[in-house]
């Protein structure tokens, strides 16, 4: 186990741990909101704890069975032992798996129970998938730990214990990912999850005005920091893909960033051409906000820089439909012409040398093939919008332009190094 022993001591790291390096609680961060944002410190809180609470159960798992090797040397009894207080931690003291001869690394209600309350709901928030894996995993874990415990020497104690780490840490997931890959890390690192007891919660569409956190429809945009209240200890990065000055703020944008912009941006179009005359904005935005002022979030996305606006793409989406998808297929798969978007487009725009540029130019000057040219600029840049969010190329807040543009002759096409969205099978994106 010595290898793999080595292997899952890599560090880990939550919001937790960033508010004790700079040394600062979340009732510094209490402070009024403006008009439609929120507060709810009450779920927050719940939800919050219960979530922490099986984050620390699965990582003492983690840590019993790592810690079992150092002490085999004293018979298999010590390693079974450790099994079974592996199993105590996750299941909770209530469950029937549960040993009460062994010690219990975690807490009464284990790592399970605690996830169990947290999907026990009517509603389904954003990290309800990732739960879902974190549930099947920690069970699956269970179920090696005891297989562990039978086991007649150290060998198979070691193959199936594992087994059962491997299926943990992915339980525990990572900050970086907010989808059902992320696990219970990525869990509190991009959703709801995140928000501590007493924090100010604000709209998660616009720019942060005051420390707390941004949430939108679940999702976790960004958390800011007093810059005064970083100590000498620095900060630890709590996995947000950027982080940024803003009025004496420090604000980590989470991973899920460029997916708010998307979602935001878009309930914004659709609210203007709802009511575009009397200026009603979505009930998520607040009043004195006329649009999404998220902080660069995707516009400077490591290699994959943002060409387009979310308004944009929801807007090339109908002209696609109306003047491309007869052709190219519903969902860009290519039916009497090439796909336009996913694993074989970007295959062939790889081979090929595409850049965004030659892209543009087949479409202006060839496309539609009925009646090559017929499109306005607008309705040309809105479809290659459109191109650019199917193939998960991060928005931003730069429209696409409507004639050409030396720039677009130096983005290359292919899969993109920092992909906006969750690509399907067939590595394509939603547009929202």
């Amino acid at each position: 186990m010595m290898r793999l022993h080595a292997k899952i001591r890599a560090p880990r790291t939550g919001f937790h741990v960033l508010l004790t390096a700079i040394g600062f609680t979340a009732a510094s961060v209490m402070m009024p909101v403006p008009a439609q944002a929120e507060n709810h410190s009450g779920p927050y809180e719940a939800d919050h704890a219960q979530a922490v609470a099986a984050l620390t159960d699965l990582q003492a798992a983690i840590t019993t069975i790592m810690h079992a090797e150092e002490a085999t040397s004293s018979g298999p009894g010590s390693y079974k032992t450790a099994a079974a207080s592996a199993i105590n931690a996750l299941v909770g003291s209530q469950d029937a798996a549960f040993n009460a001869q062994a010690p219990n690394p975690g807490d009464a209600a284990g790592a399970i129970g605690h996830v169990n309350q947290l999907l026990d709901r009517v509603s389904s928030p954003p990290w309800v998938p990732g739960l879902h894996g974190v549930l099947v995993n920690a069970q699956a874990a269970v179920s090696a730990l005891q297989d562990a415990g039978k086991a007649d020497d150290l060998d198979g104690y070691e193959l199936s214990s594992s087994q059962a780490l491997t299926d943990l840490v992915v339980a525990e997931g990572h900050a970086g990912g907010y989808d059902s890959l992320g696990g219970l890390s990525g869990a509190l690192a991009n959703t709801a999850l995140a928000v501590t007891d007493g924090a100010a919660v604000e709209n998660g569409c616009t720019a942060p005005q005051r420390a707390g956190f941004g949430v939108y429809q679940g999702y976790l945009s960004y958390r800011a920091v007093p810059l005064s209240s970083i100590g000498s200890a620095g900060i630890d990065n709590p996995g947000g893909a950027k982080i940024r000055l803003h009025g004496g703020l420090l604000v980590f944008y989470t991973a899920a960033a460029p997916q708010v912009v998307q979602m935001c941006s878009s309930t914004h179009a659709e609210a203007q051409l709802a009511a575009p005359e009397a200026g009603i904005f979505h009930a998520d935005f607040t009043s004195n906000a006329p649009s999404p002022l998220l902080i660069e979030t995707a516009d400077e996305s490591s290699g994959t820089p943002a060409l387009y606006t979310a308004a944009q793409a929801s807007a090339g989406a109908a002209v696609y439909a109306q003047n491309c998808a007869s052709c190219h297929g519903a969902n860009l798969q290519g039916v009497a012409a090439p796909a336009l978007a996913g694993k074989d487009f970007q295959t062939t725009a790889v081979s090929d040398k595409y850049t965004v540029s030659i892209i543009r130019t087949i479409a202006t000057q060839n496309m539609p093939l009925s009646n090559p040219g017929s499109l306005s600029d607008t309705q040309y840049a809105n479809v290659l919008a459109y191109l650019l969010a199917a193939n998960c190329y991060p928005a931003g807040a730069k429209p696409f332009p409507t004639q050409d543009e030396p720039s677009l002759q130096k983005v290359t096409m292919g899969p993109p190094s920092a992909p906006s969205g969750t690509p399907d099978a067939n590595g394509v994106c939603a547009v929202h």
